[in-house]
C-alpha cells in the first residue's frame, strides 16, 4: 500500500509538470496557448554535527482561466529523518497531497466550485483520505492583485486511519485571502474547516500561509508554513502538524 501510494504521488506530480511544461514549449513554438500558467517548486535541507537532519519537498500548481471558468491542479510531498545516517534514524516527513478544483463564475464575484483533494501521511497514520465534494463560493474582494474569498458546501471523506476504514460527510468551509505585489511577489493565507456534520467534535482543519518573493520573471524564492489539526486522529491525543519550508520555485507562463 505504501509503494502504491508513493507512485500514485510522483505520477500525479509528473503529470502536473508535464502541463506546465507542455504550456511552456506551446508558448515558446509560439503556438497559441490555452491560458495555462503554472510553477514547480522544489526545497532541500541538511544538517550535520550536533543535530543531523534531512528534510525534501517539492510542489507543483497548473492553472487555467478562461471567459467563465477556473482550473487548478496540484501536488505537493515531503520527506524527512531525523538523525540522518545513525542507527538511530527515523523519520520527520512522509506525505503526499494532490488536488484537483473547477470554479465556474455565474456572477463577477458569485462560483461554483468542485473540489477533489487526496492525502498520504506516514507520521499521523493516514494510510489515504480522499476528499469530494461541491460548494458555492464568493469573491469579497476580486481585482487584479488582491482574492478574498469564502466557499462553503458538503463534502465526503473517505479514509483510512491505521487500521481503520471511514467515510462520513462534513460541511466545508473554505476561506483564502491572497495579494500579489509588484514584480511577481505574492503572500496568501487559506483555512480548511471540516466538521462531521453528524458530530461536530469530530473535525479537521487545514491551515496555510505563505511568501514569494520574485528574483526575475522565471525563478523565485518560496517559504511556507503549514499546520494540520485532526479532532481525532489514529491513535493517541490530537495533535497539530505543523511544517514549515522554504524552496526555489520555477514559474511558467
Amino acid at each position: 500500500m505504501k509503494n502504491k501510494t508513493v507512485t500514485v504521488g510522483i505520477v500525479a506530480f509528473l503529470m502536473v509538470a508535464s502541463v506546465i511544461g507542455w504550456a511552456e514549449v506551446a508558448r515558446a513554438g509560439d503556438v497559441p496557448t490555452t491560458n495555462w500558467n503554472g510553477n514547480v517548486a522544489f526545497g532541500l535541507s541538511l544538517a550535520r554535527g550536533n543535530a543531523n537532519t534531512f528534510l525534501m519537498n517539492a510542489s507543483a500548481l497548473a492553472q487555467r482561466a478562461w471567459e467563465q471558468n477556473e482550473l487548478k491542479f496540484g501536488a505537493d510531498g515531503q520527506y524527512g529523518l531525523n538523525n540522518w545516517g545513525q542507527s538511530n534514524q527515523t523519520q520527520s516527513a512522509n506525505s503526499i497531497h494532490g488536488f484537483a478544483d473547477y470554479k465556474r463564475l455565474l456572477t463577477d464575484r458569485f462560483y461554483v466550485d468542485l473540489n477533489v483533494d487526496g492525502t498520504h501521511d506516514d507520521l499521523a497514520s493516514v494510510r489515504y483520505r480522499l476528499i469530494v465534494g461541491p460548494a458555492a463560493g464568493y469573491y469579497f474582494i476580486k481585482s487584479d492583485s488582491t482574492r478574498v474569498s469564502l466557499e462553503v458546501g458538503p463534502s465526503l471523506i473517505d479514509e483510512r486511519l491505521g487500521h481503520d476504514n471511514l467515510a462520513y460527510v462534513t460541511m466545508r468551509v473554505t476561506e483564502r485571502a491572497e495579494h500579489a505585489f509588484n514584480k511577481g511577489s505574492k503572500i496568501w493565507e487559506q483555512v480548511d474547516y471540516l466538521p462531521q456534520v453528524d458530530d461536530f467534535n469530530s473535525y479537521l482543519v487545514n491551515s496555510e500561509v505563505g511568501a514569494e518573493a520574485a528574483f526575475n520573471t522565471r525563478f523565485s524564492l518560496r517559504v511556507v508554513a503549514a499546520d494540520k489539526f485532526n479532532s481525532r486522529p489514529a491513535a493517541g491525543p490530537a495533535v497539530h502538524f505543523v511544517c514549515c519550508t522554504g524552496n526555489a520555485n520555477s514559474i511558467r507562463h
